[in-house]
Order: C-alpha cells, then structure tokens, then sequence
C-alpha cells in the first residue's frame, strides 16, 4: 500500500520529536525515526493521556499520546538547529491533543505558540477533546529555529510532537513572511471510516492530506501511473493524490468553494492558492477540458490539461475580503468536458514585524 508507511530515510530531511518521549524509537506504524525532546529542551515534564483517550491514528503513530507540559514559566522554547542552517526554507509542524492527561477535564485551556520572536497562533487544544496542529513555513535567516509556547494565563501550556522539514528548492516560499496553512485537500481522496486524512510514502514534503469533496461534484478516478518525478510536478505531489479529482454534477459546468479565515482584529490577513490538476480521463480526439479559475476576484486561465501530466496553478498573494477566500473553476464557453481539480491548499501569509538578534551581536 502506497498509505500509511513513512519511509523513514525523510529524517535526513528533517527532526521528528515526539515530546514527553522517554528515548528515541523507530515507529512501527509510520515509519519514523522519533527522538525524545531532552536534546531540544531543558524545562517542562512528561506526561501521558489518559487511557481511555489513547488515539491509534495509524498516520501519527504513537507521538500524540505522549507530551510534555510546562507549568513553570512564562515562555519556554524548543531550540531546532538543522543541518542545512540559516537563509533556507523549513517546513515547522506542531502537534497538540490534550487527552485529558490531567485527569482534570478541562476545557479552556490557550496559550500562544511563537516562532522565533514572532507570534505563530493561539492553540486552544483541549475546547473539544480534539487533537489538532499547525503549519508554519518559515525562511529562517538564522541557524537555530526557536518554536516556544507561551504562558497566557489560560492554562497550561504542552505540545505533543514537533516536526522540522528541509524544504530545499520548493516552491512554497515566500520572503514577506511566513506561509500558515490553512487548507490541505485531497478531491476525491480515500476516506475511512474512522478517518477522512491520508499521508503518503512517496510525499518527499510529508503532508498530511484531508479528503474531501466541493458542493455539487462528484469524484472521478483511476488507477494509471502519473509522473509525480518530472519538471512539470516541483510541488511534488504524492500519485494517489492526483488520482482523484471532484468535476461538477451533471449539467454543470463550475467547481466553488468558500472558507472563512481566522486573524487578528485591526488585521486583514493576505493569502495564497495553490490548484492542483492532473487529467485522469482519457478524451477522445477533438475535445478538450479548458477552464478559468477566479480567485477573489482575480483571474486565470484558460488553462487545458494534458493527460497524466501534473499542472499547478498558483494564485497571486491576494487580501480576504469580508474574512473569505473564494474560488471557481469554469469550463469555458468552447465545447468540451467540465473543468475538474484533484487538490488545492489554501495559506495565510503571516507577517514577521520582528528581527531576531543578531548571531554575531
């Protein structure tokens, strides 16, 4: 199966901590090579979940029901120090599930994850007894990479596992700031029944994918190889991913969506749109599926597919409008098939307005 297994030779790429971790350990389910956090962090104590709130995420292994907790201190900071060093980009995961390890049942529990000097976003991890994490793509111009968690007054803070990523020559980037996802979908894509997230072998990225559906769509598939190693792929998206895709019901010729975005007060956040294609029907000499996309607004296109041949779309750097980001796929006006999408990821762009100290100062 092309699910579930992790090779575990992306740690040359990259750090998985699972925090609250007595020793590192090879995970049998993902395939990760996991170190405990001690070479990472010096304060804070291990803890477990409750029993009876043990996950068995097959994709997580067994870093969620683990974690470590910080009671004493305002701020209290992992240092990352990567192989690869400053003026690259990084991919930074957190996780957090609160698991009632405190037997204490709460449900108000915030604090503020930092980047280096920079605010990440506020976790609120215990509201629903639910696990969650964050995305951050960091340019680092320095050579040590600082996550810290934030005392607020609201509670304990902990996290469950970190993950640092070397991003290499992706093109997620951006220099203004950093990119927080906001949405990852995977069209089409396999559901089970106790999960609707998939992670793939072959993602020399490690992303964690959601499958899903748009309104008034219907999934199509196949089983034919796509090229996932070739110039046109630099998003290097995993083969099972383009596999699928959502075309409209019948008689329909778009594809849309709406998301409404979280940010700060007093603060109109800018976002990016990463479509992701790949033609899996085979259409018969003189037809075409020829397309346009608007996003907020703006437009693009028309684009026509190749079959089995990868095709990403990204958006302009665009400012949400009323808090949504908005987007459909319109077949043109020539006769032809109804557009399709296979996948499509939505981030934030987050400003950092502090510098941190110089390493030679």
């Amino acid at each position: 199966s092309n699910r579930l297994v992790f090779s575990s030779n992306q740690n040359s790429e990259g750090i998985s901590i699972d925090c609250g971790a007595e020793e590192d350990y090879p995970d049998g389910k993902t395939g990760i090579t996991y170190k405990s956090d001690k070479d990472f962090i010096s304060t804070g104590k291990n803890m477990h979940v409750a029993p009876e709130y043990q996950l068995t995420i097959p994709y997580f292994g067994d870093m969620v029901n683990t974690l470590r907790t910080f009671p004493e201190g305002k701020k209290n900071c992992y240092t990352l120090k990567p192989i690869q060093g400053k003026n690259q980009n990084y991919f930074v995961r957190a996780f957090f599930y609160y698991g009632n390890y405190d037997s204490e049942n709460q449900t108000q529990i915030k604090f503020d994850l930092y980047i280096g000097v920079n605010y990440w976003t506020t976790v609120q991890p215990a509201k629903d007894m639910q696990w969650e994490y964050y995305i951050n793509i960091h340019y680092s111009v320095t050579d040590t990479i600082y996550v810290c968690l934030v005392n607020t007054g609201s509670g304990v803070p902990f996290i469950n596992a970190l993950d640092l990523r070397f991003m290499n020559d992706s093109p997620y980037t951006s220099m203004n700031g950093s990119l927080l996802l906001e949405m990852r979908a995977d069209l089409g894509g396999h559901k089970t029944q106790n999960s609707a997230m998939n992670r793939y072998k072959d993602d020399v990225y490690d992303r964690i994918w959601w499958a899903d559906n748009l309104t008034d769509s219907v999934s199509i598939s196949t089983e034919t190889n796509i090229d996932i190693q070739g110039s046109n792929n630099p998003y290097r998206l995993p083969v099972e991913v383009l596999r699928t895709a959502d075309q409209p019901r019948n008689g329909l010729k778009s594809l849309s969506y709406n998301r409404t975005l979280w940010y700060p007060e007093n603060f109109t956040p800018e976002f990016l749109v990463f479509f992701h294609f790949a033609e899996i029907e085979q259409i018969a000499p003189g037809e075409r599926r020829e397309f346009t996309i608007t996003s907020n607004g703006l437009n693009y296109g028309p684009f026509t597919l190749e079959y089995l041949k990868p095709l990403t779309i990204r958006s302009n750097i665009t400012q949400v409008q009323e808090g949504q980001v908005r987007f459909s796929i319109d077949a043109t006006l020539r006769p032809g098939r109804p557009p399709i999408l296979n996948a499509f990821e939505i981030f934030k762009l987050w400003p950092l307005p502090d510098s941190p100290t110089n390493q030679t100062d």
